[in-house]
């Protein structure tokens, strides 16, 4: 038994990280900001701090109605967005769900996007919309370079995508031209032709918080965005640059540790386990260590090490899915469950093949909290370090953090632990937290508003 409780509890130390630890990586990631916001320096930087070109968030004067394109997969999703403005704000959604078939993710970029437009064509004769001019915000889910708020390129195709005649092409541009081969004689207005969701969640949290200054995704990913002030953003070039005013930058934070090394005394083996089987080896460390992606293979991992040194189940299924990544992040919140006793964990273990008894349900649930709250306490890390630059910008503030994404919102402590750990590393700084609304619909209908 002593044995048992020892490598349980090794693991545990492993992934402990202390206050004095956790304000060192915050530092460290405050230097990266700096690094990537400087023309000297973006090049060799970790976070690349992208440019949104958007200049400003949500202030209740908007008004009137915009569509929100939403491509990111499978699925193309058309949003029709209502606002009205001060003293009664509200904002009616009335949005559609169109499929993307295997033919068309794979054939040419004029049959794709000429899609998307007779799907746009279908959306508003339905509404008997046809005749009014209306703005578009495009959330397009794909690796892409801003060169403008209305200037997009995308680099390179994911999730399935290899439609030809489109990488190193204008995004908005293309929208266009396939608006004009249907149209002809309607004309959309594009207000801005690509928002990314991270800018997207700031911008949707921003029209119920003012005080909403950052924008962050915690899901499959996870990234980070913030109003900086352009003074700073030297790494635009003085042709974009301005001296007064803000700007919304992507910092585009999972890559934080890939290249300093930053986060290499806090790994675990199996961390590196985990980026050295991954398909973007060296890549995304800090994110590899957060999201949703990769939580449910570090348990999984740390229970496979532990169960084939025989200190951990009973019995464990030759086929069980235990040996073959079976293990999501969704395992990991379903053991963390409050309502959740140990005969009904072992119920829940049973069905992956794993005959467990009331001490491997506690060990495994120590190991879930263990990995839950480092991925917290890392999160919260970049938080500390955003605020302290937003703060060095503006002065002591109040500063509301927009957040989106599955792992935020269905966890059940990592949203507390998030919150708890930023609030005991920056006691002094004025940090909140608020759940933002469909940043890729509303908040791309949003950023053309403003």
């Amino acid at each position: 038994i002593y044995i048992f409780v020892l490598q349980v509890d090794k693991v545990i130390e492993a992934f402990t990280l202390s206050d004095e630890k956790l304000m060192h990586l915050s530092t460290k990631l405050f230097e990266q900001l700096f690094k990537g916001l400087g023309q000297a320096t973006n090049e060799e930087a970790e976070l690349k701090m992208l440019p949104s070109y958007v200049t400003s968030t949500p202030d209740g004067t908007e008004h009137g109605d915009f569509l929100a394109l939403d491509l990111g997969g499978t699925n193309f999703r058309i949003i029709l967005v209502k606002i009205t403005p001060n003293p009664n704000s509200n904002i009616q959604m009335d949005n559609q769900v169109y499929s993307i078939s295997h033919k068309l993710m794979t054939g040419t970029g004029t049959k794709l996007f000429d899609h998307l437009v007779n799907c746009l064509w279908d959306f508003l004769v339905e509404r008997d919309m046809m005749c009014q001019l209306l703005p578009i915000g495009f959330t397009f889910s794909f690796p892409t370079r801003h060169l403008g708020i209305k200037k997009t390129i995308l680099v390179n195709w994911s999730k399935g995508f290899t439609a030809s005649g489109v990488v190193g092409e204008d995004i908005g541009q293309l929208l266009n031209d396939a608006i004009n081969r249907k149209f002809k004689n309607f004309e959309l207005k594009i207000m801005s032709t690509v928002v990314n969701d991270t800018v997207g969640t700031m911008v949707s949290c921003a029209y119920d918080h003012h005080e909403t200054c950052m924008g962050l995704i915690v899901g499959t990913g996870t990234n980070m965005c913030y109003m900086e002030s352009q003074s700073n953003t030297e790494m635009l070039g003085d042709n974009f640059r301005s001296l007064e005013g803000e700007m919304c930058i992507n910092t585009e934070w999972g890559a934080f540790g890939d290249n300093s090394g930053s986060l290499d005394e806090v790994k675990t083996s199996y961390d590196i386990a985990i980026d050295h089987n991954s398909p973007n080896q060296g890549e995304h460390i800090y994110e590899k260590m957060i999201s949703g992606m990769y939580m449910g293979e570090l348990v999984r991992r740390i229970i496979v090490d532990l169960s084939a040194k025989g200190e951990l189940f009973q019995k464990v299924d030759e086929h069980s899915i235990l040996y073959d990544g079976g293990f999501s992040t969704a395992f990991v919140s379903q053991i963390l469950q409050p309502n959740i006793d140990a005969t009904m964990t072992m119920e829940y273990l049973r069905s992956f093949g794993v005959t467990a008894n009331i001490d491997d349900v506690a060990k495994v649930k120590k190991i879930c909290e263990a990995v839950s709250v480092r991925a917290a306490a890392l999160c919260a890390v970049g938080v500390v370090a955003v605020a302290r630059k937003i703060e060095k910008n503006r002065g002591h503030v109040r500063m509301v953090v927009g957040v989106d994404g599955s792992v935020y919102r269905k966890h059940p402590t990592f949203k507390n632990v998030l919150i708890d750990t930023t609030r005991r590393l920056a006691p002094e700084l004025n940090i909140g937290f608020e759940v933002s609304t469909d940043g890729s619909g509303r908040g791309a209908a949003l950023v053309a508003a403003v």
